[in-house]
């Protein structure tokens, strides 16, 4: 479920219905903990008619007044000093100059008494709470024991159980804040020892002493008479007044009685609180307090249901009150959004802004605050709704708003301007504009950590832990890792320290911070730190997912699918299938419920599943998947171009490489044009966040027409894609190393190709270069990349004589590393084969023949049919060795190999026919010649004079020509 705004609702606060040339004096005194209320000396505040304004000596209020008339809110700010609460916030909150005839009083308490009071509630409510829980729990399990409930029973009701026990946890501070403003000294005594008894934390007994004082059906009674005696209001104006206010009293003290089972705690105590103020509310629908008092409670609880019902009760009950239907329209907006029901949140927030925007016209500095609020849950929605045009138009307008409002009043609205500039970073983040994006964030994090280091309440630790997430989040586009993992790690420290503290409150967090390290990881191919985060991540969304799966499924299959494109990268295949299917299982639900909202998570499972089984080579799975996703991506597209161009152009990529693999390549063709004509679209409109994917596509492009020959398109693509990575590795060369060296790579094999060794040689000089530098960092990732270059460039050196020095050293590089790849996981033999061959030649040419005898032995035993004529080269060139150091014996031997090899290649004959003939034995060299003869008819014409058997034998006359 969505995070919710906080309710903008002030309900009824000090509200005009007349303002007639009367004087208010207002007092202000501080309230002691002995129950009494001492005069603030020179702290008297006077307010006089309509325009006027008065200021205290102390400093401790200010009363600013513009012109009001009827039906007005009274524009009172409260800032107290340093060391005082506000005790009776209610009470000036509902201040109302034409009600209250008599002294107002505003009442301050010592912040240091008031935080001790808080504390002091806050462990008795939180163990009374356990111990509720506690005696819940045990009593199922004495019951599944008995047999009375069965097991899958007993599991149900557990779970509801510890549900209602976490939420009305969640909820315990706001209780606490409520009860410990109570004005004991404003109670009748009795009351004042039920107080008493909650603040010595024997809160069930104080809960039971209202118990029996029955405010609810006293209230109700009074609620009833009230009815009654309205029917004949001439004859009973006095008693109506005189039940009104006993109402009025009997409902304060049903408003404690529900404070005080809210300390309590216990599912029994909150069911019995909601059903108080339920009856309270329908006694008397006009009373918008109670209504409201209610709806709010049903907000809390999650009962949303009876939230939606008494928010319109109170919507309908307040239809002359244009602040009160904005308020309530806000709120009905803020719950249709939650639950993604976008019409009728619109509805409700554009007639909400339409009163804030006339209460604003009559009254700026009262109202600016709500109107500024509208605008921003303006902007949330439409954000959502992937209209970023109207997000940003709010935002912007909220923003400034509640500058505004900061530059008069810093303190108050601090927090409400660091979440505008938050969306808006988020906005500008997800429009792929960074500059902008960073400017908020980066204003939305000082004013978060300047409200952190006054206040280190969760509330404000969760705050700036958000925004370090999404500074996070921003890094990673900027691809400036190393901040994105600065402020991961922080947020990461400032959500476990929560996490510790409620584990039922910040474990979505935690869960949510665990999973974008994981993917910071992931990038920079720390696949052990990526896969450790992921896990983690897992694990906690898994819980949060079996206590409330609607919430949290779609959260679960977002880390499935991460942890599927991690086993996938690792080769673990199946762990990644077994990932990919399940996140594309949860999306389909979630899809099945709400097409709109989870499509595009679904089209992003199935393109996943489609790299997934491209990798594997099973491609009509991949096939099935890639057009899915373009199916889905394109009713999307359809439907928000700007919002969706960059995913359908991703999918028409997977589908060219697809197609490419299949040597479909027409098809390919067709996809890879599709996704650079978007591309190049959205490269238009934004070039610095768009220029790495047009740079791939351009690359891709290249790519095939390399492969179908058309090497003039191929080079002009790779140029293209070339400029683009060269100016993203000025930027930043650590991200873009590797992208620039593959480019200058496919570049020097185009123009090897078409034999322009001059450019070939260029580009992979250059390649090898920026893949050395990777190397020198990551040998085992850039080993293989950096030997294919040298092994490309000795053809190229092959074919210039003048470059013997060149190949030689490139292939002695080459072969090391082939070597060592071939060592590792026996790959690219014939690669290796290949150099070993060539590698022996060489040695062959400079005379050592052992050398090289030895490298073609070793390329034997890895490929005898492509290795036995270099092998065979190699015993005929030692063979002439021996037979110079007349060890003929060796000489015969080691021809007889080379033979052995290869039976019918005559020059070998010829070569034993020669040593024969050295040694003495005319006759065996005549027999070799007619051997060579034998197999070669043409070898007179073929070698002539270049045969030495040949002269000698002519010589002695031993043959004819």
């Amino acid at each position: 479920m969505k995070n919710r705004p906080t309710s903008l609702l002030v309900l009824l606060t000090i509200s005009l219905t007349t303002l007639a040339q009367a004087t208010q004096p207002c007092i202000v005194k501080q309230y002691n903990q002995k129950h009494q209320k001492t005069p603030l000396p020179g702290v008297q505040v006077e307010v006089r008619d309509a325009g006027s304004a008065t200021s205290n000596k102390a400093g401790l209020f200010t009363l600013k007044f513009a012109t009001l008339k009827p039906g007005d809110r009274v524009p009172f700010r409260a800032a107290t000093k340093t060391g005082f609460e506000l005790m009776n916030k209610m009470a000036v909150e509902q201040w109302n100059i034409a009600r209250d005839q008599k002294t107002f009083e505003i009442v301050l308490v010592k912040s240091d008494y008031f935080n001790q009071l808080k504390n002091n509630l806050k462990q008795a409510s939180i163990d009374s709470y356990h111990q509720k829980y506690e005696q819940t729990r045990r009593q199922l399990e004495k019951q599944q024991k008995e047999g009375k409930l069965k097991e899958q029973e007993y599991f149900q009701k557990l779970s509801e159980l510890e549900d209602r026990y976490d939420n009305q946890l969640k909820n315990l501070d706001s209780y606490i804040d409520q009860f410990a403003r109570i004005d004991l000294s404003e109670l009748s005594e009795q009351e004042q020892q039920f107080i008493e008894l909650a603040h010595a934390g024997r809160l069930d007994e104080a809960a039971e002493a209202y118990n029996r004082l029955d405010a609810a059906n006293k209230y109700t009674t009074a609620v009833e008479n009230i009815h009654q005696l309205t029917r004949d209001i001439e004859k009973l104006e006095n008693e109506k007044a005189q039940l009104q206010e006993t109402a009025n009293s009997l409902y304060a003290m049903l408003q404690r009685q529900v404070a005080t089972l809210k300390l309590a705690g216990g599912e029994e105590n909150f069911r019995k609180a909601g059903e108080l103020l339920k009856r309270a509310a329908l006694a008397d629908t006009t009373d918008i307090v109670a209504v409201w008092e209610y709806a709010s409670f049903a907000q809390d609880q999650q009962d949303f249901k009876e939230e939606e019902r008494f928010y319109l009760i109170s919507l309908n009950g307040s239809k002359d009150n244009p602040y009160q239907q904005a308020a309530f329209q806000n709120n009905l907006g803020l719950l249709y959004h939650v639950f993604n029901e976008y019409v009728k949140a619109e509805k409700c927030f554009l007639k909400a802004l339409e009163n804030n925007t006339q209460l604003f016209s009559q009254n700026p500095d009262v109202y600016r605050a709500d109107l500024a609020n509208i605008q921003n849950n303006l902007g949330l929605l439409y954000r959502d709704l992937h209209n970023y045009a109207k997000a940003e138009e709010y935002y912007v307008m909220a923003q400034e708003n509640f500058t505004l409002l900061f530059n008069q009043n810093p303190d108050t609205y601090r927090n409400d301007l660091a979440g505008n500039q938050n969306c808006l970073g988020n906005l500008y983040n997800h429009l792929n504009e960074y500059a902008k994006a960073k400017d908020y964030y980066l204003k939305a994090l000082e004013n978060c950590t300047q409200l952190f280091r006054q206040n280190h309440d969760a509330y404000h630790a969760a705050v700036l832990a958000g925004t370090q997430n999404n500074l996070g989040n921003l890094y990673i586009k900027l691809h400036d890792y190393a901040r994105a993992e600065d402020f991961y790690l922080h947020a990461l420290e400032n959500r476990t320290l929560l996490f510790n503290q409620n584990p039922d409150a910040y474990r979505a967090d935690l869960a949510s911070t665990q999973n974008n390290l994981g993917f910071l990881y992931y990038i920079l191919n720390g696949y052990t730190k990526a896969e450790e985060y992921y896990l983690k991540a897992l694990e906690n969304r898994t819980q949060l997912f079996s206590q409330n799966p609607d919430a949290y499924r779609a959260h679960l299959a977002m880390t499935q699918n991460n942890l599927g494109t991690l086993y996938s990268d690792l080769h673990g295949y199946n762990k990644a299938e077994g990932f990919h299917l399940k996140a594309l299982e949860n999306y389909t639900l979630l899809f099945s419920q709400n097409p709109d909202v989870y499509r595009a998570y679904l089209a992003s499972a199935q393109n996943n599943l489609g790299l997934l089984y491209k990798d594997l080579k099973e491609y009509i799975k991949a096939e099935k998947y890639h057009i899915q996703a373009l199916e889905n991506y394109t009713i999307l597209f359809s439907q928000a171009p700007d919002a969706y161009r960059e995913d359908l152009a991703m999918t028409q990529n997977n589908l060219g490489i697809l197609y490419k693999n299949r040597k479909d390549y027409a098809k390919a063709k067709e996809y890879y044009n599709q996704a650079f004509e978007n591309y190049t679209l959205l490269f238009n409109l934004n070039p610095d966040a768009y220029r790495t994917y047009l740079a791939s596509a351009l690359n891709n492009l290249g790519a095939l027409y390399d492969n179908l020959h058309e090497y003039a398109k191929a080079e002009e693509y790779y140029l293209k894609a070339l400029e683009n990575y060269t100016q993203l590795f000025s930027q930043n060369p650590d991200a873009y190393h590797s992208d620039l060296a593959l480019i200058q790579k496919n570049l020097g094999e185009v123009y090897e190709e078409t034999k322009d060794d001059v450019k070939a040689e260029e580009y992979y000089l250059q390649a090898i270069q920026n893949y050395y530098e990777l190397y020198k960092k990551q040998p085992d990732k850039y080993r293989a990349k950096l030997a294919w270059i040298q092994y490309s460039l000795i053809y190229v050196y092959a074919r210039d004589t003048s470059k013997s020095e060149q190949y030689d050293m490139m292939l002695s590089n080459a072969l090391a590393n082939y070597t060592i790849i071939y060592k590792e996981g026996n790959k690219d033999k014939p690669i290796l084969v290949d150099l070993k061959n060539r590698k022996g030649l060489l040695y062959l040419a400079k005379g050592k023949n052992d050398e090289a005898i030895q490298l073609f032995e070793d390329a034997y035993k890895l490929s005898p049919e492509k290795s036995k004529p270099y092998l065979a080269a190699g015993y005929n060139s030692k063979a002439y060795e021996y037979a110079k150091a007349s060890n003929y014996g060796k000489a015969i031997e080691t021809i007889d190999k080379a033979i052995t090899l290869m039976p019918e290649e005559a020059n070998f004959y010829d070569t034993k026919g020669e040593i024969l003939l050295m040694k003495g034995d005319t006759q065996g060299a005549l027999e070799m010649w007619h051997k060579v003869l034998e197999l070669n008819p043409q070898y007179i014409e073929q070698m002539g004079e270049n045969s030495n058997l040949f002269k000698q034998l002519k010589e002695k006359c031993l043959i004819d020509n």
